[in-house]
This record gives C-alpha cells, sequence and structure tokens, in this order.
C-alpha cells in the first residue's frame, strides 16, 4: 500500500496528519509584482497576494502562506487561513535587512545582510526543531526550508541543517560534504549542488519515492529543487532533469515536458513543477487528478516573469513592471546575499558566482564584479562575482 499523503479532506485531517506538505523556496531578482495561481479547495489565503504589493525581488511559496522580499530589505507574508496558522505568517516587529526568504511548511526563513538567519512560526505542536537557529550561526549565504528541517549554506561551502525532530535523515549532512554552492530542502529529504556541478542529496529514510537517488553522470548542474516526492536539477543548457515520483506518488510532476529547453529557473511543489524560461514565461507540468488545485494553470500571456516558487497547492510567481535598464552597483566589500539583493534592486542579475581564498577579506564577502560600477546595461544584465572563503589554512 502506498504511504503517500494525499490531499487533505477537511481542515481537520490536515492537522491530525502532521506531516503532509512541501516547501518552496525563493529566488532575488529584478523588483515587480507576485501573481499567485491555485489555491482551488484549498484557499487558506496564500493566493490572495496584498493589494498593491509591488517592489518585491525575492518570492517562497511554502504550504498554507507565501512570502514575498521588498527591495528594502523588509519581508510580507500571506496566507495562514484558519485553523492553519501557526505563526509562519507572523513576521517579526523590526525585521529589516534581509536578503533571501525562504518558506516550509509551517514555518519561514530570513536570511539578513550580516549573514545571519532568523526564523519563525513552528506553533501549536508544529515544533520540529526547524526555528530552532543554532546558536552562533554565521557567514551564511544562502537558506532553505523544508516540512521540519532548516538548512544554511555557509560562505565557505559548507551546510548546516537543524530541526528534523521527526527524523527520515534530511538533517544528517553527509561526512565531508563541502564545496557547495546551493542547496534545496523537500519534505523527506535535502539536495546540494556542489561546485563541479554534481548534486548531492540525502534523507528518504523510510519515505523512499527515489527522490534521493540522483541520475548516475548527472554533472552540469546549475540549479535545484526539492519537493515531497521529486527532486529537480536545471543544467547548464537550460534543460530540466527530474527524479524521484516513485511508491505511488506519480501526479506527473517528473515528466519533465518533451523538448523543453532555455529554461532559466526551477521549482518544486508537492504536486507539480515549475520552469522559467529566459523570454519571462513559464511552463507547469504534474497536477494529475486529484492532486490538480489550479498550480498548473499558466494564465494565458504571463509574460515578464523573473521569479517562481511552488507550495503544496498554489504557484508564486513574480512579474516584473516595467523594464528598467540595468545600472551596475559596487558590490565589492558586501555580504554575497546583501550583494544579490543590490543587483536585483538595480534590475541586473546575478551571474556566476566563484568562490577564491583571500588575505584581506572575510569569509563570504565579494572580492570583485565582472562589470564596471555605474554601467548602463540592458535589463537584467549578468554580473559575475568572486567571493572569499576567507584565509587559506
Amino acid at each position: 500500500m502506498s504511504t503517500r499523503p494525499r490531499p487533505p479532506l477537511c481542515a481537520l485531517a490536515v492537522l491530525s496528519a502532521g506531516l503532509l506538505f512541501a516547501a518552496g523556496a525563493a529566488q532575488a531578482t529584478a523588483p515587480g509584482r507576485p501573481v499567485a495561481r491555485g489555491c482551488d479547495g484549498y484557499n487558506y489565503g496564500q493566493c490572495s497576494v496584498p493589494s498593491g504589493l509591488s517592489g518585491v525581488t525575492a518570492i517562497a511559496a511554502g504550504a498554507v502562506h507565501s512570502l514575498a522580499l521588498k527591495g528594502d530589505g523588509t519581508v510580507v507574508a500571506w496566507g495562514c487561513g484558519p485553523d492553519h496558522n501557526f505563526g509562519q505568517c507572523s513576521v517579526p516587529s523590526g525585521l529589516s535587512g534581509v536578503s533571501a526568504i525562504a518558506a516550509g511548511n509551517y514555518h519561514s526563513l530570513a536570511l539578513k545582510d550580516d549573514g545571519t538567519v532568523v526564523a519563525w512560526g513552528c506553533g501549536s505542536g508544529q515544533n520540529w526543531g526547524q526555528c530552532s537557529v543554532p546558536s552562533g550561526l554565521s557567514g551564511v549565504t544562502a537558506i532553505a526550508a523544508g516540512a521540519d528541517q532548516s538548512l544554511a549554506l555557509k560562505g565557505d561551502g559548507n551546510v548546516v541543517a537543524w530541526g528534523c525532530a521527526i527524523d527520515f535523515g534530511q538533517c544528517n549532512v553527509p561526512n565531508g560534504l563541502s564545496g557547495v554552492t546551493a542547496i534545496a530542502a523537500g519534505y523527506y529529504h535535502s539536495l546540494a549542488l556542489k561546485g563541479d556541478g554534481t548534486v548531492v542529496a540525502w534523507g528518504c529514510g523510510g519515505r523512499d519515492s527515489g527522490q534521493c537517488s540522483v541520475p548516475s553522470g548527472l554533472s552540469g548542474v546549475t540549479a535545484i529543487a526539492a519537493s515531497d516526492f521529486h527532486s529537480l536539477a536545471l543544467k547548464g543548457g537550460g534543460t530540466i532533469v527530474a527524479w524521484g515520483c516513485g511508491a505511488g506518488n506519480d501526479d506527473g510532476q517528473c515528466r519533465v515536458p518533451s523538448g523543453l529547453s532555455g529554461v532559466t529557473a526551477i521549482a518544486a511543489g508537492t504536486f507539480h513543477s515549475l520552469a522559467l524560461k529566459g523570454g519571462g514565461t513559464v511552463v507547469a507540468w504534474g497536477c494529475r487528478a486529484p492532486a490538480a488545485f489550479g498550480q498548473c494553470s499558466v494564465p494565458s500571456g504571463l509574460s515578464g516573469v523573473t521569479a517562481i516558487a511552488a507550495g503544496t497547492f498554489h504557484t508564486l510567481v513574480l512579474v516584473e513592471l516595467l523594464k528598467q535598464p540595468c545600472r551596475v552597483p559596487k558590490v565589492v566589500g558586501k555580504r554575497v546575499a546583501s550583494a544579490k539583493r543590490t543587483i536585483a534592486q538595480r534590475h541586473c542579475r546575478t551571474g556566476k558566482v566563484g568562490y577564491a581564498y583571500s588575505r584581506t577579506r572575510k569569509m563570504g564577502i565579494v572580492t570583485s564584479q565582472s562589470r564596471r560600477p555605474g554601467r548602463v546595461l540592458p535589463a537584467r544584465s549578468k554580473i559575475n562575482l568572486i567571493v572569499s572563503r576567507g584565509r587559506r589554512r
């Protein structure tokens, strides 16, 4: 018999089941306006984007809530409707200087410009330690939020995990794992992308649908995404590889559309997958009945999309309001997370991020950039960065 958690029949079933939903992740981009789709039959407010919300540079989609990061470094949350408010929408008072966000099932994470992490939510019996940020954690450059785990990537390429009071091994970072450039948190597993373009997965204990079985020979990967029962990898040529969806957990989310190419970003929801193409259009797949809640219904004519996020019952996209030229900022000397946010605010894009040892710069600080500050370039031009790993030991 499949262990697959299917959509709940009522709100009470959601709460009593406990472990049901997937997590979402954010991408920094040019300021824009969030648009949400889905929520059919399971509307907890996560599709009700606050009126007038704009100037957003990153988005994240959780199980029953959505997050937006504004260009001024503040966070807006919505959703968490009746019987689903565990504090994940209660943004801490005075929170500012945020450079990245992540949305889990019942918790939210924010990465600050100073490399520290703030967590909130985890209330009413949904606390598995995922909101208990390790004391002294600093030098963080990226974050990811899963069902009952949180992940942080440090500037030295190492991964820190916490939570997992309900343990599927997703917090057991493999010994010796280093040189990591990106992370993703699913329901029962965690993913890491290494600087050499290979992917490492861990977890899946007792809930293995193949999402931890990285395809043999997979390389040249530039981005990753993780959800309940599947994993996604974006390759350098703009194509997508998907794996998992076994043990009766196939809603089509691993069936990448034939011929799909030119992809620049990916996102993985519980029952669906998303791809953002270079021209600002979105492709969605999965959502096989009875797991169709409108989250795969891409609005006709939707364009100008700069970021995507996939939740359990909804899809969140960020639409650029007006094509503005890229005005290259000076980001040398900034922490990498802050540099990325500044680049997005100027309607540019962060390109390749390399890491090198430095005698003069602390770990996680940008030491050089590929574009000269002050230049005016076409909208969303890429700025490559070199980030310090600190002194060689």
